[in-house]
């Protein structure tokens, strides 16, 4: 009697992470691929949101979710068409944080708090359509759009968190985590916090200016040399707590936590980076009369600011996986692959 040969047919490999019986699941590497395109794609919707309010195209369509009364798509119209493109690109956002959610569900091993971070994306994503449509049924309400942008840049933070905690084998702060000292951690949420207070005091600033959509719409009250030198401040401030914590950082690094620090002392100087150059371009829009360039950038600047105070906070949370064996995941890594950001 002749056994049957156990190798595999030729041509063919056999998947040693695939179970028995499945057909459809998720390795940890492709979610994490996953994970950071549902970013983008919610970083592509602010820039494209952005320049439907500085093109002037707020108003490019008077309806939601049709663009004007009885017609879905606008007629040839620029400022329609922008409005409408931004729609459409907020579709394959949509598409982009459920395809995260399944993924998640697919992904093996399932992990909770993947499947819950992906939800909330989800939701968000759903808060965000609605808040757009009021802020076309409002005509450009200018507490409205400061929410949409604010709301905007939670949805991008928490996608940060989704594709940092997709970088683990297991949740961040689990066993092999490195804990650092409380004045460290502090100091870091309150970069966080002030990071909050500079974007919401940027969004008077905004609304106070003439970018608000349609040159009919109609702004805020304030006097914008008033709201521009108190977005200033806050942003002072900020500085300041992001270089106490980098001296912070650099005196733990000459001690036996150096290893510790080696990520989150990266971290601080990207966002050191990131609000220098913010800052030129702050300074140079308000001074040349807010053009119209120089106020995407800063928009894009603002979400960059976003995204990497929230990987400083995750790093001063998180510390460093303490463990260096093979297969086991680093900070950045799954089973020995890395995931650059």
């Amino acid at each position: 009697m002749r056994l049957p040969d156990p190798s595999p047919p030729q041509g063919r490999r056999l998947n040693p992470m695939r179970p028995r019986g499945r057909r459809l699941y998720v390795t940890p590497e492709r979610f994490a691929v996953i994970a950071r395109w549902a970013l983008w794609s919610l970083v592509a919707i602010v820039i494209t949101g952005s320049l439907v309010r500085l093109t002037g195209s707020g108003l490019g369509c008077s309806d939601w979710p049709n663009c004007e009364p009885g017609e879905f798509v606008p007629a040839a119209d620029f400022h329609g068409w922008v409005e409408f493109g931004n729609r459409m690109v907020t579709g394959l956002v949509s598409a982009a944080v459920v395809v995260a959610v399944a993924a998640s569900w697919w992904r093996l091993p399932r992990r909770g708090d993947l499947v819950w971070w992906s939800l909330g994306l989800v939701a968000g994503v759903i808060f965000q359509i609605g808040l757009g449509a009021v802020t076309v049924l409002t005509h450009l309400s200018p507490p409205i759009v400061m929410s949409h942008f604010l709301a905007s840049q939670v949805l991008v933070s928490a996608a940060v968190v989704l594709q940092h905690r997709a970088s683990w084998e297991s949740p961040p702060g689990g066993e092999g985590t490195m804990r650092l000292p409380t004045q460290v951690r502090t100091l870091a949420w309150l970069a966080a916090t002030l990071t909050a207070a500079a974007l919401w005091t940027g969004t008077v600033v905004t609304g106070t200016g003439p970018h608000g959509g349609d040159e009919h719409v109609e702004r805020l009250q304030f006097a914008l040399p008033s709201v521009a030198r108190i977005h200033g401040i806050t942003v002072a401030v900020l500085a300041a707590a992001v270089l106490l914590l980098a001296l912070q950082v650099r005196r733990l690094a000459a001690t036996q936590q150096a290893g510790a620090t080696t990520e989150l002392g990266r971290r601080v100087r990207i966002v050191i980076g990131v609000m220098a150059v913010q800052a030129a371009i702050g300074y140079v829009q308000y001074f040349n009369e807010l053009p119209v360039l120089l106020v995407a950038l800063h928009v894009v600047g603002a979400t960059l600011l976003t995204i990497m105070v929230t990987r400083l906070l995750l790093a001063a949370e998180t510390g460093r996986r303490a463990s260096a064996e093979p297969g086991v995941a680093g900070s950045v890594g799954i089973a020995g692959r890395g995931f650059p950001e």
